[in-house]
């Protein structure tokens, strides 16, 4: 990325607008964005918006946390600290396919970066392991289902092992999930036990392409994937509700495996249902719980409150909360 400065002189260059109207309109795209980027990553939202392209001259890398939806040509090196396992599936046309998953961290947040077919192949042939340093050329940000941003790479793009001078750290600043009463969270990744005490009455149902895992469109002759066309969609939960800790309430949502696991119940059981009628057997399921969630707090938009992004989630277990309550009371000098 580009110093401000060099940000500021480029704008500058091509706008009809000051210097002081250019770092004004930079400063307040940070504030938008809740300071969740810096000086230099709002600089480039802003040349977006004016149709000024910075990122053909990029000198530097990319930081995690300064990555966000909509952002090309991005460039940055990350620590692999997980792989998840590989998802085979069937395309439309007969042939196969192949998914996975990289965690990258590069001390400042997490990104999701997922592999596809021959992607795969560094993985199946032991190119790249978990540990590894990974650089990432010409990647794009984009939102995905869950509500946060993960790279994609496109054609031109490239992923490459580097050397490991020990420089990366292994985890985000600060752990991954903190354990975090309600009343003092603030954006970014915790850990929460609290109580399910409310179900929002919304469709617990939605499809996705089984190919990327894009949201579909219902069409006349069926379901339609942006990038794949007419698919056979799969079929996946969302659950929305309050959670309580007693210090105050948290609006969380379960996709996918997080709403399977809170509920027990698997969304084809719904799929046949009348939405209320799915959304009372959804609370009947989970109502009461008392759970460990972890995920990604962040502002929400249309409301302008706090919610929780869920991305794992698991009942309380009584004796290993006790464990860690006492190991917690042993830590603390008298």
């Amino acid at each position: 990325m580009l110093t401000l400065e060099e940000i500021l002189s480029e704008i500058e260059k091509n706008t009809k607008f000051s210097r002081k109207q250019i770092y004004e309109r930079i400063k307040k795209k940070q504030e938008e964005l809740s300071g969740l980027v810096s000086l230099e990553g709002a600089g480039h939202l802003v040349a977006r918006d004016l149709g000024v392209n910075l990122l053909i001259t990029q000198k530097r890398e990319l930081k995690i946390k300064e990555v966000v939806n909509g952002m090309k040509n991005i460039n940055l090196k990350g620590r692999i600290i997980q792989i998840s396992e590989k998802r085979e599936f069937d395309r439309k046309d007969g042939s196969k396919g192949s998914v996975c998953n990289l965690i990258l961290t590069d001390g400042t947040g997490e990104i999701r970066l997922p592999l596809w077919d021959k992607q795969v192949s560094m993985i199946d042939e032991g190119i790249i392991k978990e540990g590894d340093v990974v650089e990432v050329k010409n990647a794009l940000a984009k939102e995905n289902i869950f509500g946060g941003v993960e790279l994609g790479l496109p054609k031109y793009a490239r992923l490459e092992k580097v050397e490991d001078d020990e420089s990366m750290p292994r985890q985000v600043i600060g752990g991954r999930f903190q354990r975090t009463q309600i009343k003092d969270l603030k954006e970014g990744n915790y850990e929460i036990k609290g109580n399910i005490v409310q179900i929002f009455n919304v469709n617990p149902l939605f499809q996705t392409c089984s190919e990327c895992k894009a949201k579909v469109e219902i069409k006349e002759n069926g379901y339609e994937c942006p990038e794949h066309g007419k698919v056979e969609p799969e079929i996946n939960m969302i659950i929305s509700g309050i959670v309580d800790d007693g210090s105050g309430t948290i609006r969380s949502v379960f996709f996918r495996d997080q709403a399977k696991t809170l509920t027990g119940l698997d969304p084809s059981v719904l799929s046949n249902m009348p939405q209320e009628e799915a959304v009372n057997l959804i609370k009947d399921h989970a109502l009461g719980n008392e759970i460990i969630m972890k995920g990604r707090v962040q502002k929400n938009k249309i409301f302008d409150t706090l919610e929780i992004i869920v991305n794992e989630v698991e009942e309380l277990n009584i004796e290993e909360e006790s464990k860690r309550l006492i190991n917690e009371i042993k830590s603390i000098k008298w």
